[in-house]
């Protein structure tokens, strides 16, 4: 087996991806939107190049990187889907600098989020909305390759950084963006009814636990109504609901100014 199998092996592990700074994207689609900088090597099977489309992203793959064909039964080893679509990359790690978040007027900041498939829904709507995101402390690693899937390539083009709750309380408030957290509180506010089109930072926690103490302490607390049995909403819904919101709210400003002009 080659080292370069190995390492792709490896990288199925949170240990090895920090060590190396290296992440898996698998499948086609994803493939296809990878950035061509940020590629260090691939691996195609001959199955693969079945037709036209497949050809031509590994003839732009081998220009950006060493490119491998393997068999199916190597790849079947460095891949973590059940149907194999014959085509993997090992990209390097990018995040913003935090800062870099802050510019942007609408953040998505998790908190102690543990679900990959969760995580990889909200980036990828996060960035149907160019949303800065946050990723706090104790949330599930961006570059697992089931967040890497879920997000549909939002990954690559997301301003994107990880921080301490400590360090997101301090710029939200050097930035003057006002942190809003969804929580079930009498004291919260149903997020319809509230003003989104100024700078804000929505801060959303885990099914189970929620938004951590600290964060609630900072935050205005708002919430989604609901008639049925639910006691909560999947978290990743909610934040497509909220930021939408948020979104629908900003346009109808901009529709007004428009008008006025």
């Amino acid at each position: 087996m080659s080292a370069q199998i190995k390492l792709a092996q490896k990288l199925r592990m949170k240990k090895f991806r920090a060590e190396f700074g290296l992440f898996v994207a698998e499948g086609l689609r994803l493939c296809e939107m990878a950035p061509d900088s940020e590629i260090e090597s691939g691996f195609y099977t001959a199955e693969f190049l079945a037709n036209e489309r497949a050809e031509k992203l590994v003839e732009r793959l081998k220009k950006a990187a060493p490119m491998q064909e393997i068999s199916a039964s190597a790849f079947e080893k460095i891949s973590e889907t059940q149907t194999p679509q014959g085509i993997l990359l090992v990209m390097r790690q990018k995040l913003s600098a935090p800062e870099e978040v802050f510019v942007k007027n609408l953040i998505v900041a998790l908190d102690a989020v543990h679900d990959a498939g969760n995580l990889g829904t909200i980036l990828r709507t996060a960035e149907a909305f160019s949303c800065g995101v946050v990723l706090l402390d104790d949330s599930v690693d961006v570059f697992n390759s089931k967040v890497v899937r879920a997000s549909m390539g939002a990954l690559f083009d997301l301003a994107l950084a990880k921080m301490s709750r400590e360090k997101f309380l301090s710029l939200a408030e050097s930035s003057g963006a006002e942190i809003l957290a969804t929580a079930l509180d009498s004291a919260a506010e149903i997020y319809f009814e509230h003003d989104f089109t100024k700078k804000v930072a929505l801060v959303f926690g885990s099914e189970a636990e929620g938004v951590s103490a600290e964060i609630l302490g900072a935050a205005r607390k708002i919430y989604i109504p609901m008639s049925g049995r639910a006691e909560s909403l999947n978290v990743s819904a909610a934040a497509a609901i909220v930021i939408s919101e948020a979104i629908r709210q900003r346009k109808k400003i901009l529709d007004k100014l428009s008008l006025t002009c």
